[in-house]
């Protein structure tokens, strides 16, 4: 019973996080070539990574010969409409060539034509869309119907050409995709994302494409002066090497998990046989052949592994099944469709099961060779197994300990870290925030008519009870989609804007900064005087004055400031606008610079995303208010639609959501280390326990008392689980490098969590030696002795 638990926890543990490890690292994508693939993007002069350019993407295309196809994209987000409800679909536009670079082929209908491409001639091409195949289930109930049907994007009809494979996710999870339009005049704006597949080598195709943005710097200093590019492998991009070291970290914890378990069932089939060694005197004695007792203990061995092993691998199926339940959102890549890896599970058996065979062959070697008379008389009489075999079992004891504490001190140095990361200062209050976005199509709403319904947006949210404060925004702290944009200081010498350093920009609505409790350090905050006509003003923050007025005072400078427009795709526009205030730090979101300068503008002064968020401060309970909030801007237009609804602390908690649940499964690990363990020595003492009956009666009918078999017994196993914990503390000690590498604010070393995890092992041991002790003390002398 205990092999086939002790099999099924280890085998179970080890095919699903190998199924893991195979989806996420060495298949983390299903495209032809995958090796082949890789990524381009810029750098400016000032070593900043930037998008690349339409007009530089199709003279790479034209130009370069490291490549046997170069595709790009764009991310876009599309209302549509038609449905009960308008919904907001996540997109992308495309090159027609990108499914080719891929390798990917579409499920049904074909992929983009070259004539649907649209480069250099925007506006002219015929509206058609590729769909994903979870839109085809949900919305086309899987007909081959939906294809050519259109829908509606944006308020534009666009005809269903093809649905893309259930398996294909290209670097995040989209619905759509729409030819892409590019303008070879269009050389400032960098929008566009660049995979190519290589021709050749990757060292040949970097000393090319920089050899190219020299020529382009050449020929067009102004924009590309100072430029370079940057290429890498689109594995390395999935999978980060931060990622990598904990995926590589939570696999080295399960392969110990499985060392355990083989160690565990060795001294457990080894034990086992020892206690039969007088059943096997006592059939030779009576006639049975050698020969088939060694069949009958291989095949028991072989069984108990085996059966084992299917329970271990049940088990895996559960958990891989069960994983969507559990991981928390954003844990594992969109594109990683995890699943069971059959192979790597049926390797994991066939370990385990050899394990088994292994060391039921040894009590079969030792049944050909038992001593019948030997072993009737001594069998029963506290015999233990030879030397060999009880250091045997001693040394996997202690080899489970060892890794027990080595698994829960890592367990407990991540679990700090994640403790520290979701302590740190956001420099905002997040208690009773609810934040929603509204999305605004350009084609429909004009920046005017966009600040009309924020303002009146703002006022009904404002009169909702329950609601204390409302503000807008075209993105708000922790929820990503904030834009940098070129400026300079007012008085720099001028220079091209590709030279221009760059600045985080958002605009918001007069009460932003109270809403959200950033505190104004210095000035005063926006109002609803600094209006359409009003001067241009802005608010920065502490890391911008930090970085470029760090001996002065920033209040009545004026910056240049280059600011999108709605619905255009360059910085067209440049005003001078003063500063009036300066406000504390606020989180980036995890993943980006901590302080990053920012400036906030008047969103009244210049509406340039489709995107509103509104963030409602409550007096009490925000989920109480969550569907009036939504009522109210549904009302308003039904043909906007309101997502991204939750609390401003759910959105904090969330961006921690990786660390958390890698530290929650090496939890798991060592949490099933220590139990493997446990099961290790219960079993290991209760064996010897067991055997020594007859010597423990003896001992006590001369004298011994009752405590002190108990204080005996214990220190028996005991003994075995210190020696284990220093051997575990040097191995904690010898990998702290590895685990450095993945904390946070905390020491791998540190003494207080290594002494902790000494001691909950000590404990669970001393729990797991008492049990059999305490029978040993209660054993009546006069029974053991007429029991042999």
């Amino acid at each position: 019973m205990w092999v086939i638990l002790a099999l099924a926890l280890g085998i179970g543990a080890n095919s699903a996080m190998f199924s893991i490890v195979d989806a996420m690292l060495l298949h983390p994508v299903n495209f032809a070539g995958p090796s082949q693939l890789m990524l381009l993007w810029e750098k400016d002069a000032q070593g900043v990574e930037r998008r690349v350019s339409a007009a530089n993407f199709l003279d790479w295309r034209s130009r370069s010969k490291s490549f046997t196809e170069l595709a790009a994209w764009a991310a876009a987000t599309y209302v549509m409409t038609g449905t009960d409800l308008p919904r907001q679909i996540n997109g992308a536009t495309v090159t027609s060539n990108l499914f080719h670079t891929l390798g990917v082929q579409p499920v049904l209908g074909r992929t983009f034509s070259a004539e649907e491409d649209a480069v250099d001639n925007a506006g002219s091409v015929t509206p058609v869309v590729l769909i994903s195949y979870r839109m085809w289930q949900d919305n086309f109930g899987g007909r081959q119907s939906a294809l050519n049907s259109s829908i509606r994007l944006n308020g534009i009809p666009h005809t269903i050409v093809g649905v893309l494979p259930a398996d294909f996710e290209f670097l995040t999870r989209r619905d759509v995709w729409v030819p892409l339009s590019v303008n070879r005049l269009d050389r400032d704006y960098r929008y566009l994302f660049v995979v190519a597949r290589l021709r050749g080598s990757r060292e040949g195709a970097v000393a090319e494409m920089n050899a190219l943005a020299r020529t382009l710097g050449q020929e067009y200093p102004a924009s590309e002066g100072g430029w370079r590019v940057e290429m890498q492998s689109l594995l390395d991009w999935l999978v980060n090497r931060t990622f990598r070291t904990r995926l590589l970290l939570l696999f080295g914890a399960v392969a110990l998990v499985l060392f355990i378990t083989c160690a565990n069932v060795a001294g457990l089939l080894l034990t086992r046989s020892i206690a039969r060694t007088r059943e096997m005197a006592v059939r030779v004695a009576l006639g049975a052949g050698r020969g088939r007792l060694v069949r009958q203990l291989l095949t028991e061995s072989l069984l108990l592994s085996l059966f084992g092993g299917l329970a271990g691998l049940a088990v895996g199926w559960v958990l891989i099944r069960a994983a969507p339940s559990f991981v928390p959102p954003n844990a594992i890549p969109a594109t990683v469709p995890i699943q069971v890896n059959w192979l790597m599970a049926g390797i994991t058996l066939l370990v385990t099961v050899t394990t088994g065979f292994i060391f039921g062959l040894a009590p079969a070697v030792a049944a050909l060779r038992i001593d019948v008379q030997s072993a009737l008389k001594d069998g029963g009489r506290g015999s233990t197994g030879g030397i060999l075999r009880r250091r045997f079992r001693q040394a996997m004891v202690t080899v489970q300990v060892a890794v027990a504490l080595m698994l829960l001190a890592s367990a407990a140095s991540m679990q700090q870290s994640l403790s520290k990361l979701t302590q740190t200062d956001p420099g905002l209050l997040l208690k009773n925030v609810l934040t929603v976005r509204v999305f605004l199509p350009a084609a429909v709403y004009d920046a005017p008519r966009a600040i009309a319904f924020r303002r009146q947006a703002v006022e009904r949210l404002r009169s909702l009870p329950g609601v204390d404060n409302v503000t807008a925004a075209s993105s708000l702290p922790l929820s990503g989609g904030s834009m940098e944009v070129p400026f300079d200081l007012e008085d720099s010498p001028p220079r091209p804007q590709a030279e221009k350093p760059g600045v985080v920009y958002t605009t918001v609505s007069p009460g932003y900064f109270e809403t959200l409790g950033i505190p104004v350090k210095s000035g005063r905050s926006l109002a609803e005087t600094d209006h359409e006509t009003a001067p241009p003003v802005v608010v920065v923050n502490e890391a911008f004055v930090e970085r470029y007025f760090p001996t002065e005072n920033p209040i009545g400078k004026r910056i240049l400031l280059n600011r999108p427009i709605l619905g255009k795709n360059a910085f067209e526009e440049t005003i001078r606008a003063e500063i009036v205030g300066v406000v504390g730090d606020v989180s980036s979101g995890r993943g980006l610079p901590a302080h990053r300068p920012m400036v906030y503008t008047p969103d009244s002064q210049n509406h340039f995303s489709p995107s509103i968020w509104f963030a409602v401060r409550g007096s009490g309970n925000i989920a109480a208010i969550a569907g009036a909030v939504r009522n109210q801007l549904t009302q308003m237009n039904g043909n906007a639609p309101v997502d991204q609804l939750s609390s401003l602390e759910e959105t904090f908690v969330n961006q921690f959501s990786e660390p958390h649940f890698q530290a929650r499964l090496m939890g798991a690990f060592a949490v099933l280390a220590i139990l493997l363990a446990v099961i290790g020595i219960y079993g290991i003492n209760a064996y010897a326990v067991a055997q020594r009956r007859h010597e423990i009666g003896i001992r006590m009918a001369l004298g011994a008392t009752p405590g002190g078999v108990l204080r005996a017994t214990i220190w028996s196993g005991m003994r075995l689980t210190l020696v284990g914990i220093a051997a575990g503390l040097l191995g904690a000690l010898a990998t702290a490098s590895v685990l450095r590498s993945v904390l946070v604010g905390v020491s791998a070393t540190s003494p207080m969590t290594l002494s902790v995890a000494a001691l909950v092992l000590a404990v669970v041991s001393f729990i797991a030696c008492y049990l059999p002790a305490r029978r040993a003390m209660l054993i009546e002398p006069a029974s053991a002795l007429r029991d042999e």
